[in-house]
């Protein structure tokens, strides 16, 4: 019985043994492996505990490098695996982490990009490993940031000459490209300050509407103001390259009128204008050759031997780099030439005082000593002219006098003996133009003699209404003659009285049908009689009868008294014109006739007329 109770509870002992042993190994199995695989809650990170961690320790301490976020913490927690063997266990686990770190330091380098800072970026991600699997895309990305930034310098730099060239417009269009540049620094921070320059550099540009304005102008003050305003604009500025072109062109204009002032020899306007230079201008070197140039030009225009050589010395002054220089050597080279030349006129001019023939010819000899390049040329000239004409009125004076003397016989012969006389001067001669005026005169007394018989013959002709046999005579007048205007005139008048007898015969021959038609054309033809001419009260007296016999005719039509007759009447009357004999009593006839074809006819209707000179 005792046996049997002993056995039980040895059995019960050993299961108990069994279950607590078993719970004992399992126990530190699970413990032994939760170790393993959990992270001790608060390990050692240091580089001593690190070197004899287990690859759990150091991916628990690199995870927490990683946390910080920041280049570094993230560089360091890669460091942290890179050691761990390629072949480790976990090796899969810690490419991942490295993977996802690497991509986080690039996130922080394109943040740095985007900022504008490509070479922080660029150092930032040189600092990956190599070794890691996503190495390639480093090297893509840097390339790609290199490309974005050398685009948004090309789109800087055209903004850049634009706005050197001041064309605010198309730099603003440029500038709008960076918006499409992919880059968030670009986009934003340095698109504002582009456009904000562009506006500075505009409103700067606003400066110089006025020095714009002053140069169109033109004239010497308006482009100085032009050269004031433009230097307010300072070299920083984009708009100084526009407002030194503003300058030069100013200053160029101003050289031009100087250029012309001294080609034209105006020395006291050159003067004026260099006096109008300020001293800070950079024209105001050659302001002061301006000066010097017009002095002397002042000088030589007095035209003495003294204002001859101030002028020279004056113009040894300007100095060989002024653009004066040249046109100062040539006026000293002429003004020597002048000196010289004025001692020759001088002479010529006291020797032509005494009026003498000897004495014209040696001051004409003298004169002519001066050169055709010289301006004392014209002068010369001129003065050599003058005596020469006074030679000449002494040689010829005496041959027009003969002339003159032999011209009072009054006769033909006398005054053909005056016209050869005085045909001995010459075309060439001073008195050339007084001789041949009294050729003239002689001339037209001879004609006069030779032809007034002719034409007094032929006035006498036509008095007696001969008229063609007068325009014949009168014809013998030859063109050019004395009396050839008063025959052409006698001519003129004939041939009107000749027309005008014709006109009236014609009307007469063509009176002689005695119908309607026929009178009116007849009154037609005499009324192109002029009132001047001898026939004229003739013609008006046909007219008047022949404006009588329209009447009669009409009358005769009308004693029918019947519609058309009446209208025929009327139409006969009607062509009898205003100022005939007929005219008024034809008016009153047509009254009645048309009251007497309508009774009721207003008797104020007008009756229709005709023009006497239709």
């Amino acid at each position: 019985m005792t046996t049997k109770i002993e056995n039980n509870n040895l059995k019960i002992s050993w299961q108990l043994l069994s279950l607590i042993l078993a719970l004992s190994f399992g126990g530190v199995g699970f413990l032994a492996t939760t170790v393993l695989l959990r992270l001790p809650s608060n390990p050692s990170c240091n580089r001593v505990s690190l070197f004899f961690s287990s690859a759990t320790n150091r991916i628990y301490c690199a995870q927490l490098q990683a946390q910080t976020n920041t280049v570094d913490g993230l560089l360091k927690a890669i460091a942290l695996l890179q050691v761990l063997s390629p072949t480790h266990p976990l090796r899969n686990e810690i490419n991942r982490h490295v993977t996802e770190w690497s991509n986080d330091i690039i996130l922080l380098a394109d943040k740095e990009f985007n900022k504008g800072k490509l070479d922080e970026a660029i150092a930032i991600l040189r600092k990956i490993p190599e070794e890691i699997e996503n190495y390639n895309i480093i090297e893509a990305k840097i390339k790609t940031w290199r490309e974005i930034w050398e685009e948004a310098k090309g789109i800087q730099e055209e903004v850049e000459s634009e706005l050197k060239n001041s064309q605010w417009n198309k730099a603003f269009l440029v500038a709008v490209n960076l918006l499409n540049v992919s880059n968030e620094y670009w986009q934003t921070t340095k698109y504002q300050e582009t456009v904000k320059t562009i506006n500075l550099a505009r409103e700067e540009s606003k400066k110089l509407d006025g020095a714009y304005v002053t140069l169109r102008s033109g004239g010497v003050d308006n482009l100085l103001k032009t050269i004031e305003i433009a230097s307010i604009i300072p070299p920083s500025s984009y708009s100084y390259n526009e407002a030194s072109k503003l300058i030069k062109e100013a200053e160029d204009k101003i050289s031009d009128i100087v250029q012309e002032l001294v080609d034209n020899e105006n020395w006291d306007n050159l003067s004026e204008l260099a006096a109008k230079i300020p001293d800070k201008s950079n024209l105001k070197n050659q302001a002061n050759d301006w000066t010097t140039m017009a002095s002397a030009g002042r000088n030589a225009n007095l035209g003495t031997v003294s204002g001859m050589e101030l002028a020279i010395a004056e113009a040894e002054q300007i100095p060989s780099e002024s653009k004066l220089y040249n046109k100062s050597r040539e006026l000293s080279k002429g003004w020597i030439a002048q000196k010289e030349d004025l001692t020759h006129l001088a002479n010529a001019r006291q020797l032509a005082r005494s009026g003498q023939i000897g004495d014209l010819n040696a001051a004409i000899t003298k004169a002519e000593l001066i050169n055709s390049d010289n301006p004392l040329y014209g002068e010369a000239r001129q003065e050599i002219r003058q005596w020469q004409k006074d030679i000449q009125i002494q040689e010829d004076k005496p041959i027009l006098a003969k002339a003159q003397e032999l011209a009072q016989g009054n006769t033909v012969e006398s005054w053909q003996q005056a016209i050869n006389q005085a045909s001995q001067i010459q075309s060439n001669r001073a008195l050339y133009a007084e001789a041949s005026d009294l050729k003239r005169e002689w001339q037209s007394n001879i004609e006069r003699i030779q032809d007034r018989p002719v034409l007094d013959k032929a006035i006498s002709l036509g008095n007696n209404n001969t008229y063609q046999e007068a325009i014949n005579v009168a014809s013998r007048i030859g063109r050019g003659t004395a009396l050839y205007s008063e025959a052409q005139t006698q001519i003129r008048q004939w041939r009107k009285e000749m027309n005008a007898q014709e006109n009236l015969q014609r009307a007469y021959q063509v009176a002689q049908t005695n119908d309607p038609q026929s009178l009116i054309q007849a009154i037609n033809i005499a009324n192109r009689i002029p009132s001047s001419s001898f026939v004229d009260n003739q013609s008006r007296q046909a007219v008047d009868r022949w404006s009588e016999q329209l009447l009669m005719i009409a009358k005769r039509a009308a004693s029918d008294y019947s519609p058309s007759s009446m209208e025929q009447a009327i139409n006969i009357a009607n062509m009898i014109p205003v100022g005939t004999s007929a005219y008024n009593q034809a008016r009153q006839e047509i009254r009645n006739w048309r009251n007497e074809m309508n009774p009721s006819l207003n008797p104020s209707i007008p009756v229709q007329e005709t023009n006497f000179y239709n």
